[in-house]
């Protein structure tokens, strides 16, 4: 927890540095799943609680800067190579995100009190890696075992994207229902490090490391389901138009009122 707190103010103080124009804050609470290398996921024991925070940073009514965290525990309980395999762990998620509305959305004005939108950007996961030598010995190669790596924490990078549904409850309050994935750029979230690579030696003696994972080809899924409490702590830029005419509601850029139509 203290670490969610330290990240989110971090996330907060680097954002507000810029002197922006609109900032909004928010609570999320939801839960998070993982898919990887198992099989046979018993999803009822594959479902675990989520929470966070964010800060985010409008350029305008159509885009923004999210600072993203999420704290949650990861695990799964079913299959690997017909085996039973299970794993829990706890998984730190900061991400940067890209916000795009697919309508004009400001939180508390009546013309833009809803919109669909989408987002994606880079990310970071921290979590445990256990290295259990005893049950991954049921079916991996003996060579597997002078490649592995010994339990320790990970941190790993991150592509995050997805969707979601946002819309006004009040003049300043807002809420929204998201769904993302975090493609992680490591093998280690199940605690099944690349389990079917080998080491051989060809013709000539040489050994050759065969991987079927690496940094930019694994398995390690995590998926989210949130839903956002938001606040507008700032509404900042004079020359938007809170108001928003609804005939201007699906261009592309900003309505200013100082512009000639």
């Amino acid at each position: 927890m203290k670490r969610l707190l330290v990240f989110f103010l971090v996330g907060f103080l680097a954002i507000d540095a810029f002197g922006q124009p609109s900032v909004d804050i928010g609570l999320l609470g939801g839960a998070g799943t993982y898919f990887g290398d198992m099989t046979k996921i018993e999803l009822n024991k594959s479902v675990n609680p989520a929470y966070g925070g964010f800060v985010r940073f409008n350029f305008n009514p159509r885009y923004g800067l999210r600072f993203n965290v999420i704290n949650s525990t990861i695990g799964a309980t079913g299959e690997f190579e017909s085996k039973p395999w299970n794993f829990d762990k706890n998984v730190l998620d900061i991400s940067f995100l890209f916000e795009f509305n697919y309508m004009k959305y400001i939180v508390g004005d009546k013309e833009t009190h809803w919109s669909t939108f989408l987002f994606g950007g880079v990310g970071i996961q921290t979590y445990s890696y256990e290295m259990d030598a005893t049950k991954l010995a049921e079916f991996v190669d003996p060579s597997y075992f002078s490649m592995a790596d010994f339990s320790g924490p990970e941190i790993t990078p991150t592509i995050p994207f997805g969707l979601g549904f946002k819309f006004n409850l009040s003049k300043r309050w807002g809420i929204a229902l998201e769904g993302g994935m975090r493609k992680t750029l490591s093998d280690k979230l199940d605690n099944l490090d690349d389990p079917l690579s080998y080491m051989y030696e060809d013709t000539k003696g040489v050994k050759i490391k065969v991987k079927y994972a690496d940094q930019f080809h694994n398995n390690d899924w995590t998926s989210y389901v949130d839903i956002h409490l938001v606040y507008k702590l700032i509404y900042g830029n004079r020359d938007w138009v809170l108001r928003t005419p609804r005939k201007n509601i699906l261009d592309w850029g900003i309505w200013n009122k100082d512009r000639k139509e």
